[in-house]
């Protein structure tokens, strides 16, 4: 059972890794403004979320079944009592180095966060400069400062479409 568990939080790490990688090609996608690129990634995310899922309910279900045979033990105090030193080692560096990598992986989602919402904070702008109702006549204007259609209080685009 306990190779198996660390077989399982082997996994967990590669997939965790595999993220880290996503979320660095996300960085720059989003930097670039490359949207077709950001979808295939988002979809490849997606596959990978699934595996990670997967292998997180079987991660669950071990310890669960630890639990069961040492009710009154954290999974950390039951990976201190092990015997086997090996073992141990083995599960206690694949604990915090599963923590490690999900930290770096929050801290980076929070800047794909941040990054995306100052592109559509950019997109926001730029839609409301492109329809401002008060926008710049760009027809010929009388010396008198009478504009000499009734489009000039229409935007670039006309918003009633």
């Amino acid at each position: 059972m306990l190779t198996t568990l660390s077989a399982t939080l082997e996994e967990l790490i590669g997939i965790q890794k595999q993220l880290l990688d996503f979320a660095e090609q996300k960085r720059v996608v989003l930097i670039e403004r490359k949207v077709d690129e950001l979808n295939g990634l988002v979809k490849e995310e997606a596959k990978l979320v699934k595996q990670l899922n997967q292998a997180e309910n079987e991660r669950e279900q071990l310890a669960a079944d630890l639990r069961k045979e040492h009710p009154d033990l954290t999974f950390s105090e039951f990976v201190a009592q092990l015997p086997d030193e090996i073992m141990k080692k083995r599960l206690q560096t694949q604990i915090s180095t599963l923590q490690e990598l999900l930290i770096e992986l929050q801290a980076k989602n929070k800047i794909n966060e941040r990054l995306l919402i100052d592109s559509m904070s950019f997109v926001q702008h730029m839609i409301d400069q492109v329809t401002k109702t008060k926008q710049q006549n760009f027809n010929y204007q009388s010396p008198m400062g009478q504009p000499t259609s009734q489009t000039g209080n229409r935007g670039f685009f006309d918003t009633k479409a």
